[in-house]
């Protein structure tokens, strides 16, 4: 597909966020369990965020040094996630609630708001909704990225032992956000080329920064003109421009594999009737009598 179709396809994709962010496998199609469910993964992934930013702050004498890691990009990035997915559920089901939303007729997502003229709706998209879209893909991605590359490359027991929030911020988050994709959320990962863009500028941002942070001549909070030691771009750029190659073109395809391939495991047993591709999707009609609203209302399928 051309860049322009793979756009559109995001774009159709993100219209129809609401039918996405009010299903909640583990507790099904109910608005009230969804919203609670939500609530309490963000308030959990906040809570090891914070407590991440903390212990690094106290860890650095106070001196934030937090924001020249990945990890903790990653951990923001991861943060903002949880949020906006809990701020664009609440608001999608107080959508429903006023305005009445007519089912899709898919098996567990009785009430989910599904548009026919998707292309109507793509500028009518909320900008939480929108962070989130962003989000969706690239942290999980990017956390799985940080974990696999700490504990496999830079990790050293000889320098440092694992405290709370080492493991915290390289192996707790990145297993919070499993969970949340494989039993918690329903946001479609992988299936189209965007999500991996975005992981792809994301991580391309912190590159930016870290060239500038080493090449400016910062110190980290051990003093040393580096970030990380494998990217000292002053005295070993040839090693430094070797591990970025090999990240963006072996890690970041394996990260995001992943997390693609979590979303389709818990879509084929959560979501069997749904796990369509999107073109087939785009064939769906949805023809209901009436209004459709609530419980009376009926829904069919045409393909």
């Amino acid at each position: 597909l051309r860049f322009a179709e793979h756009r559109s396809r995001w774009l159709d994709e993100r219209a129809r966020w609401r039918a996405f962010v009010t299903q909640c496998p583990l507790v099904g199609p109910h608005p009230r369990r969804v919203l609670r469910a939500r609530a309490f993964l963000c308030t959990a992934t906040l809570s090891l965020v914070l407590f991440v930013l903390v212990e690094n702050l106290v860890e650095s004498e106070g001196t934030p040094f937090y924001f020249i890691w990945l990890t903790n990009w990653t951990g923001v990035l991861t943060g903002v996630y949880a949020a906006t997915h809990l701020i664009a559920t609440a608001r999608a089901l107080e959508d429903a609630g006023t305005s009445g939303l007519r089912t899709n007729g898919l098996p567990g997502t009785e009430g989910i708001d599904v548009d026919e003229n998707t292309d109507a709706r793509r500028d009518d998209v909320p900008r939480v909704a929108r962070a989130l879209w962003f989000c969706k893909a690239s942290a999980p991605t990017c956390q799985f990225l940080i974990t696999l590359m700490y504990w496999a490359i830079l990790y050293n027991p000889a320098y440092a032992k694992p405290s709370a929030s080492n493991v915290t911020a390289h192996g707790g988050l990145c297993l919070a956000l499993l969970v949340d994709l494989l039993a918690a959320a329903r946001l479609p990962v992988g299936e189209v080329f965007f999500d991996f863009l975005g992981a792809f500028a994301f991580l391309l941002a912190y590159l930016a920064f870290n060239v500038a942070f080493t090449l400016g001549g910062a110190k980290n909070n051990a003093g040393d003109e580096y970030v990380y030691e494998i990217l000292a771009w002053r005295t070993h750029a040839v090693r430094a421009v070797i591990v970025v190659a090999f990240v963006g073109l072996i890690v970041l395809p394996l990260s995001f594999f992943v997390a693609a391939f979590s979303a389709r495991i818990r879509d084929a047993y959560f979501f069997p009737t749904q796990s369509l591709r999107a073109e087939d999707r785009a064939a769906v009609r949805v023809d209901a009598p009436g209004e459709g609203h609530g419980e009376g209302g009926e829904a069919r399928l045409r393909v």
